[in-house]
């Protein structure tokens, strides 16, 4: 696996582009913004017209693209991979999707002789924790690749198992947050300055729940497309998650009165909403 094509060129996939070539990988690139294109040109990657294209030149195919729709653009059609994969290929997928469609695409890419595995990914200080869902002998195939991006990659279960953690991951993440807007909130309605929250208890507050500007990727657009999955997933199998339903309709509504470029941060917003009148009084 010395030929790596990459889809995907965001935040994730930028950071994913620059620790395979130190790493000494050949890449392939492809995104649908040109410009970013350019950018993985000027790191050493050669550019791809398609999807199918680049599965053409390479021997493995990572995807990092925000979810399950875009996995399907780029999998499908004339031009997508489905229709460039041969045999002893392997599609890694480290997009957040929803796990039916790993599911679906790990049977097609197996009739066709190549591997699939889900390898969703969540940062920590050390670095990316990778989640993978698939076969062993997937697995196996895909953990060397993963070791250059993450500082830690787990084999958890058969194919969607990492989509399935991923979900627990962004679970807690929104209702942590959610906690933090409201004890912040909270605190000024007192009359206390919420940073006493970080400064005088000691507690990990998030920054931007504290300040003003929540600009910065659009992680709370991509985090409310993840609650989508979550809500799905606890429908279709029956658990309740009452905390969590609530905090995804408060992503909704931030999401539709805030920026699409807002960090999660930006759900602070709600509580301000709220409680404006009586800031007011």
């Amino acid at each position: 696996m010395n030929c790596i094509g990459l889809i995907g060129l965001g935040n994730m996939g930028r950071f994913y582009a620059q620790r395979l070539s130190q790493a000494g990988f050949r890449l392939f690139a492809f995104d649908i913004d040109g410009s970013k294109v350019e950018w993985a040109i000027s790191l050493g990657a050669s550019p791809a017209s398609s999807p199918k294209e680049l599965a053409q030149s390479v021997d493995c195919i990572v995807l990092a693209v925000p979810g399950s729709r875009e996995v399907e653009s780029v999998m499908e059609g004339e031009s997508g991979i489905l229709k460039g994969l041969r045999d002893g290929h392997l599609v890694i997928n480290t997009s957040t999707t929803h796990p039916s469609t790993d599911i679906r695409y790990e049977r097609e890419c197996a009739d066709r002789g190549a591997g699939y595995v889900d390898a969703p990914v969540t940062w920590r200080k050390q670095g990316l924790i990778i989640m993978v869902g698939g076969t062993p002998e997937n697995f196996a195939l895909a953990k060397p690749v993963l070791e250059f991006i993450g500082y830690k990659v787990l084999h958890v279960g058969p194919i969607g198992s990492g989509q399935l953690l991923k979900a627990v991951n962004q679970l807690i993440g929104a209702c942590q947050r959610a906690v933090w807007c409201e004890a912040a909130e909270f605190a000024k309605g007192l009359g206390l300055d919420p940073t006493l929250i970080r400064d005088a208890l000691e507690l990990p507050i998030p920054e931007d729940v504290l300040g003003e500007d929540f600009s910065g990727g659009g992680q709370l657009a991509l985090h409310y497309k993840d609650l989508g999955y979550i809500v799905d997933l606890a429908h279709e199998r029956e658990i309740a998650i009452p905390l969590t339903m609530l905090v995804h309709e408060i992503f909704k509504a931030t999401k539709r009165y805030g920026s699409k470029d807002w960090t999660q941060g930006g759900i602070v917003t709600f509580w301000r909403r709220l409680n404006f009148g009586r800031q007011n009084d």
